[in-house]
């Protein structure tokens, strides 16, 4: 039985001939599915990689048109989304939906503006310019069913300084302001009634030093109880404003050995802080502002520093120079510690603008453009938008509280308005906030062969129409 049971050589041999042409064909098989399936990733890569150079001519496109243009920019901005989006794509189009949200307050054709200042809700504006400083109420400013022949001009000017303003500041709730003037004097005015302004007192400055005396900055505490003047001189001049009508200066403190480019408050007036020329931004503990108390140095890296500005809680501190901007958190007074970098393009910061809960900051300078940060995590700062302005520059800027109202003065133009809210819609998702309002969105085929190059229509929408849905471009 065992015998007949065992195999013979010669059926053996057969079995393996049958089975060798199966082994073969199933090894062809295999490499032909590897070699297909290595093709397909080579398609797959080489389209993806089409699919990004396209998304990022059409952004770049949408960049360049967006002063001029600015209907086709968005159209162009969206293509490039839903082609393929990625942080260069995504940023091109917040930046155009922003611009539209711009609204040129006023322009000169002299003089410009030397700067502005921002109620915290946002409504009650300051401008400072060679006929004086502008009082005005942007309410149908910002309202966007009143049309731009019916937006109200500026309820008063106030004056009286022998020479130029060089600093302004407004109270929280917008009734009081502080103009500064380079002949040393501050003006005190209440703005209860903002088209009948009063002046309320002229606060002198120091004793002139070596240099004339002129205001740089001022700051006031949320109640407007209590304001700190600085001066070219380096003094820090503390006032109590009570009594508006007669506000009492509490100390004069020689606060750097050059004149003091900003001073800030906290919103109680306990922490105040003052950078200099000399290259130092230091932190005062001004609990008894009849003896404000030196409490720590930042170690600046690089420059001066142009421009500083504090969170109401006296917690975070944004530092811009020339150079980089930085962001310094205060939770211990005496210990300030650096938290983060903003990346900038390589021009100078002129100002800063932050809202009082720390979280959006503001800045622009030497390209005409403001940076608007989310400041929300202070060590991990997020991009929200680029505020294209002016071509030439941008000297000061102002934010309200919550964020959603700008205002960005030009030194040789003018003042632009910007209506923020919903900003937060339109970073999280830029492609649907415009799909949402207009589906119909799309571009012609003609654009297409201009702005995209030699890349396939038919790839992203039927071939057989003359224009481009583009809240329906094939992934």
């Amino acid at each position: 039985m065992v015998e007949a049971q065992q195999t013979m050589p010669g059926q053996s041999r057969a079995h393996r001939m049958r089975a060798l042409p199966i082994a073969l064909s199933a090894c062809l098989v295999i490499s032909l599915m590897a070699a297909g399936f290595a093709l397909k990733r080579e398609h797959d890569k080489l389209s993806a990689q089409e699919r990004i150079a396209v998304a990022h001519r059409l952004a770049l496109h949408a960049a360049e048109l967006r002063d001029d243009d600015p209907v086709r920019a968005r159209n162009l901005g969206l293509a490039a989304v839903n082609i393929h989006s990625d942080d260069r794509t995504r940023a091109g189009l917040i930046d155009t939906l922003v611009m539209w949200r711009r609204t040129d307050l006023y322009a000169l054709e002299v003089g410009g503006v030397q700067g502005v200042a921002l109620s915290g809700d946002g409504r009650i504006a300051l401008t400072g310019d060679s006929d004086g400083v502008g009082v005005w109420d942007l309410k149908t400013w910002l309202d966007p069913n009143v049309a731009l022949t019916d937006k109200s001009d500026r309820l008063a000017v106030l004056k009286g300084h022998q020479e130029d303003v060089g600093a302004l500041a407004l109270s929280f709730d917008g009734r009081t302001a502080m103009t500064g003037s380079d002949d040393g004097t501050t003006m005190l005015w209440d703005l209860a009634d903002p088209a009948r302004p009063a002046r309320l007192a002229t606060l002198r400055g120091a004793a002139k030093g070596e240099y004339a005396n002129g205001v740089q900055a001022m700051a006031l505490t949320r109640d407007s109880r209590r304001a700190v003047v600085a001066d070219f001189d380096g003094n820090m001049i503390v006032w109590d404003l009570a009594k508006r009508s007669h506000p009492v200066r509490l100390s004069v403190t020689k606060a750097h050995d050059s004149y003091i480019r900003d001073v800030i408050l906290s919103a109680d007036g306990r922490t105040a802080v003052t950078s200099g020329e000399d290259k130092t931004v230091t932190v005062w503990d001004m609990t008894d502002p009849v003896r404000p108390v030196k409490l720590a140095d930042l170690e600046l890296p690089g420059n001066f520093a142009e421009s500083t500005k504090m969170s109401a809680d006296g917690r975070t501190i944004v530092v811009a120079n020339p150079d980089r901007a930085d962001v310094w958190r205060l939770d211990d007074r005496t210990r300030p510690i650096h938290t983060a970098m903003l990346e900038l393009p390589p021009v100078d910061m002129y100002d800063v603008a932050l809202t009082p809960d720390g979280k959006t900051v503001l800045m622009a300078g030497g390209s005409g453009t403001g940076f608007l940060w989310d400041l929300s995590q202070p060590s991990l700062p997020a991009r929200l938008a680029a505020m294209k302005g002016y071509t030439t520059e941008v000297n000061s800027v102002a934010l309200s509280a919550d964020g959603r109202v700008a205002l960005m003065a030009s030194p040789d133009r003018g003042v632009s308005l910007w209506s923020l809210d919903g900003l937060a819609d339109i970073v999280a998702d830029p492609g649907g906030a415009i799909c949402d309002l207009s589906p119909g969105s799309e571009i012609s085929r003609a654009d297409w062969v201009r702005f995209a190059g030699d890349a396939d229509w038919s790839d992203y929408g039927p071939d057989n129409v003359d224009s481009l849905l583009l809240c329906f471009i094939r992934p």
